[in-house]
């Protein structure tokens, strides 16, 4: 079985030869692993680990604008993020938002969008053309929550939401008919191939929401309907990518058509994989779960290949489970022997299977 089949088995609840496996990390963790199996192509790796996924992306057509600091870096949206530091390694801290302190709807309409070209998709046929075994991902841009919060700020958008909705509503559509504008034009340009849509829009913290599910109906949903139906029509599964505490959510996300959700933190309040795997099951597929907080960053690596199992002993029942990391991104703290731990036991151990 290739590791399109088994994945797409798994998104379509049906079981395949074993439970599907993704991976991603930080650059850092790359270069562990590189050093590890003495190769320099993410190609072999994968295949080392046995990764059956394989994600691509736009290239930015458009010429960044200068940042006055070389650290510094001007995206699509007009948001600047800076190198920062950490005893690992580094990261890209947002440190400007456009539309931030600037309360007016004419504040938006003055804002230079990204144009039309902004997104180049043109590599991706070739791309998924040398990848035709795997499950080929394809992610466009950001939700349009999750823009908004770079654009304006965490702290305005959620006032906004609350109290300036006519402001939200009018932020929100707008960037949600540019990120709409990339998604038809990554599927009609490079759709032959690609099995999954993939988008990020993070709406909850580790303890709850951010927001009550009142205001995902008004200003999510619309947009989120709207891009999975977008997706379907062209005959690709939908993967929404939004950590931390879900749950509340969980009805309304699989009401408007998302066939994966990732990662899976199962830490995060209400995250519980039996009672996910109860309640909601049979209508989404999982993908993510072992948790980067304390199973792959402090236990041994048995403890680690006992929590893959338990895993997928739970959501692996019946499909509807692709095992990975619980938070997207492997982290630094992961000492090498969990992470070939946590890869060597997804290969082997195979409790369902067709």
């Amino acid at each position: 079985m290739t590791s399109k089949e088994r994945v797409l088995r798994a998104v379509n609840h049906k079981l395949g030869d074993k439970t599907p496996v993704t991976f991603d990390a930080q650059k850092e963790v790359y270069d562990i692993l590189y050093k590890h199996f003495k190769t320099e192509k993410k190609e072999e790796l994968f295949d080392l680990l046995n990764v059956d996924t394989w994600l691509l992306g736009p290239k930015t057509f458009q010429e960044p604008r200068p940042a006055q600091d070389k650290k510094e870096s001007v995206d699509i949206w007009g948001c600047k993020s800076r190198t920062a530091y950490y005893s690992g390694g580094t990261y890209d801290e947002l440190c400007y938002s456009p539309l931030a302190g600037k309360d007016e709807v004419s504040d938006i309409k003055k804002h230079e969008w990204p144009k039309n070209n902004s997104l180049d998709f043109s590599q991706m046929p070739a791309q998924i053309k040398a990848r035709p075994d795997k499950a080929i991902i394809g992610h466009f841009t950001w939700g349009a929550y999750f823009i908004a919060t770079k654009v304006r700020g965490m702290e305005d958008v959620m006032i906004d939401m609350a109290i300036r909705k006519d402001y939200a509503r009018e932020l929100i559509d707008t960037i949600a008919e540019r990120s709409e504008y990339f998604l038809n034009k990554m599927l009609e340009e490079s759709g032959d191939g690609l099995d999954i849509v993939y988008m990020a829009d993070d709406t909850c913290s580790q303890t709850a929401p951010l927001f009550s599910p009142e205001n995902f109906k008004e200003f999510i949903a619309p947009y989120l309907k709207r891009f999975t139906a977008l997706a379907h029509k062209h005959n690709k599964k939908f993967l929404l990518h939004t950590c931390g505490s879900v749950r509340p959510f969980m009805p309304q996300i699989i009401e408007c058509g998302v066939d994966i959700l990732e990662p899976l933190q199962v830490r995060a309040a209400g995250m519980e994989p039996a009672a996910l795997k109860r309640d909601f099951g049979k209508d989404i597929c999982f993908y993510g779960g072992v948790d980067l907080q304390q199973v792959l960053s402090t236990y041994k690596p048995e403890k680690v290949s006992d929590e893959v199992k338990r895993l997928i002993d739970i959501l692996g029942k019946d499909g509807g489970y692709i095992l990975g990391p619980g938070h997207t991104y492997i982290q630094v703290d992961a000492p090498l022997e969990n992470i070939l731990a946590m890869y060597k036991t997804a290969e082997e151990y195979r409790p369902y299977r067709v």
